[in-house]
């Protein structure tokens, strides 16, 4: 019973997901072009990164090169089109899958939650071929360069200032996450519960673990991490599959547990009261505000078609289209599986339906608990060089040379708030609500279509028809304002 009380406190406390669902996945690839990233390899979680393959760097590239390679050497050290695929799906895919299964068990019927998936899933791919192709035009090499270009110097500390907040946010979720996985575990592990307290925990690992972590400079060393990060998510996700057709957190026809998970009682019975194939309202925009970030590693398109091997505008479409359908499937698998397993009984963080003794289950929160840990001082690392850039905008120059200062007055502020709030989704929901979709479906469209009205005018054949992509905006306007409205009303 105890461990269930854990459960169940956790489970509130990860609502966090639910209400910004991929606040894990928008921390592999929201932060890469901030000036000072450099010379390291593609990372899982990550926050500032360099070129897709380890080999190349975004700095190496002559502007107004037009996407070609420097020179013959550099172009052979670019990614190829598999190695593309694989690491842009690497940078998308995380936490959030955890969540897809709870905003389907809002309501929607199952063959809208596909629709809904795909279709999100699609406009996101297209806001981030928009970048490459803005990049390719303007011969920028980063976020920051095209915005700089096509909108002005003026407001480009607003890309930084929202990369602080979501990045901030994220730290801040990851912590309570780490709480939330890590403490069921060590009761396992025979640690007394005197001890073995959420907050306690936080502290201690942060004391312990993300501290040094976020310490180190040259995150090269966290390579490893991308590995760690995507073996996590492809097993979660096979685990979640086999459990929903293995039999074990089944119910017979009159609704009686037969699985030998749910035979004990001890975890919530699986529900299907709400379950319908077609259903679609108002109660869809659960799940709608789960996937705003779902699909985002828009800041890091620059790089991503810079470190392609003979990187072209159609050959970068092409592994684009592909690595977001393989999302968009993995995603489907994951949301339709969990909730195939529990139904209207979902929680926030899917693995907290599981039954303690599952030992797959925990393996898949073990392998989760370590990619979020190893991943965080990416994602704060991403924080910090937002924090010190908007700084240095207001005048305070010297801030990043005070480097452990900077870090431990940033770590006891993130570690404060992962103790003390019980519920962050507030925060977390409004900034991924409004920062995601700034970031995936209008600041793209935006600078893409000033970008071709710089190049070709704007009476130009290319300029109408490519102004018609800024009906991106009000999608992006409409997810922010239900995701903030979703957010809300869970507080009311």
């Amino acid at each position: 019973n105890g461990s269930v009380n854990n459960n169940m406190n956790a489970s509130k406390r990860t609502q966090v997901i639910s209400s910004a669902a991929s606040v894990a996945s928008f921390t592999r690839g929201g932060t890469i072009t901030i000036d000072t990233a450099r010379n390291y390899p593609n990372q899982q979680h990550q926050g500032p990164v360099d070129a897709p393959s380890s080999s190349s760097s975004a700095g190496s590239i002559q502007r107004g090169g037009g996407g070609k390679a420097a020179d013959a050497s550099d172009e052979k050290k670019g990614a190829s089109m598999a190695a593309s695929t694989f690491n842009l799906v690497n940078n998308v895919a995380g936490a959030g899958i955890l969540t897809l299964a709870a905003g389907k068990a809002s309501g929607t019927g199952w063959i809208p939650s596909v629709a809904i998936v795909a279709s999100l899933g699609w406009a996101a791919s297209t806001t981030f071929r928009m970048i490459a192709k803005a990049c390719d035009l303007t011969g920028e090499n980063d976020f920051k360069g095209i915005w700089s270009k096509t909108l002005g110097d003026d407001t480009k500390f607003l890309v930084d200032c929202a990369i602080m907040f979501q990045c901030f946010a994220s730290t801040v979720v990851y912590s309570g996450i780490l709480g939330d996985v890590w403490t069921p575990i060590f009761k396992i592990a025979g640690l007394p519960d005197s001890i073995n307290m959420r907050k306690s925990n936080i502290v201690a690992l942060a004391t312990l673990v993300l501290y040094p972590l976020s310490l180190i400079k040259d995150l090269s060393a966290l390579a490893f991490t991308s590995i760690l990060g995507f073996s996590a998510v492809a097993y979660t996700v096979l685990f979640i599959v086999i459990r929903s057709m293995d039999g074990t957190y089944a119910l017979n026809a009159l609704g009686e547990p037969i699985g030998k998970f749910v035979a004990d009682g001890t975890i919530a019975l699986p529900s299907f009261a709400k379950s319908t194939l077609w259903n679609l309202d108002f109660t869809s925009l659960v799940l709608m505000s789960s996937l705003g970030l779902a699909f985002i590693a828009h800041y890091n398109a620059p790089t991503f078609y810079r470190g392609m091997d003979k990187p072209t505008i159609p050959r970068f479409g092409k592994m684009v289209k592909t690595s977001y359908a393989i999302l968009v499937v993995t995603y489907c698998l994951a949301m339709c599986s969990g909730y195939a397993t529990f139904g209207d009984v979902c929680k926030g963080n899917i693995l907290l339906n599981y039954h303690a003794s599952d030992i797959l289950a925990q393996l898949a929160r073990v392998s989760t608990g370590f990619s979020i840990m190893f991943g965080f001082p990416l994602v704060f690392r991403g924080a910090r060089l937002a924090f010190t850039s908007v700084a240095d905008t207001l005048g305070f120059k010297d801030l990043g040379k005070h480097h452990r200062a900077l870090v431990t007055a940033l770590m006891v502020v993130i570690t404060s708030i992962a103790i003390t709030v019980e519920d962050v989704s507030l925060i977390v929901g409004l900034s991924g609500a409004t920062m995601g979709s700034l970031l995936v479906y209008i600041l793209p469209p935006i600078m893409w279509t000033k970008a071709v009205k710089m190049a070709h005018g704007a009476d130009s054949v290319e300029y109408k028809k490519e102004r018609l992509n800024l009906a991106f905006i009000p999608l992006g306007l409409f997810i922010a304002g239900m995701g903030v409205f979703m957010t809300l009303k869970s507080k009311a």
